[in-house]
């Protein structure tokens, strides 16, 4: 799909995960905490504009909720942040395609990963390289690898979903290589 815009997107289903997995952890009082730490741009955007699951939102926006997640009910503290992270993956991708994941080996899910990103973001590029129980997986081309806390929010999005395959103890390590690009190391037993 090509798109017009010079501006990252991604699905709205992405917007409802977060706060679906806000409300999970936190309550109402959590998603007051995060939105009242918004622009009034992304207020608007998120809240004044008609958001749908399957409609674009910009990604920036996605960042600005992730950040006031981490500033706000996650305290600034990195394991609660990933476990926000966690719950945000079950309530959007691990929910949307429970069934295929469940069952499928780690490989098969890696395998379609470039087209599930090309599906749910309008940017970017993904590439996927697999050895047996280890995984290189690159993104480029992104927003999200412009900031720290949207590299570790991708990172341990891409461990979470691996995670709810067959795979077991799925661990992941990510840095920026020589190209700017998102470099995710993903390893499993």
């Amino acid at each position: 799909m090509a798109f017009s815009t010079q501006e990252s997107l991604c699905r709205g289903t992405q917007f409802f995960a977060f706060r679906s997995a806000v409300f999970e952890l936190w309550g109402e009082l959590g998603w007051s905490d995060v939105t009242a730490l918004l622009s009034s741009d992304a207020r608007t955007a998120l809240f004044k504009a008609e958001v749908s699951p399957v409609g674009w939102i910009a990604e920036r926006h996605m960042i600005a909720l992730a950040e006031a997640v981490f500033a706000g009910p996650s305290s600034k503290q990195q394991d609660v942040y990933l476990r926000f992270v966690a719950k945000m993956i079950a309530h959007g991708f691990g929910r949307i395609r429970r069934f295929f994941v469940r069952f499928a080996p780690p490989e098969l899910l890696l395998e379609r990963a470039p087209d599930l990103w090309r599906h749910d973001h309008s940017h970017g590029k993904l590439e996927v390289r697999v050895e047996g129980r280890r995984a290189q997986v690159v993104l480029s081309d992104h927003i999200h690898t412009t900031t720290e806390l949207s590299r570790l929010t991708a990172a341990e999005s891409f461990r979470c979903a691996l995670a709810q395959t067959r795979a077991i103890h799925v661990r992941a390590s990510h840095r920026l290589d020589e190209q700017q690009d998102l470099e995710i190391l993903l390893e499993w037993v």
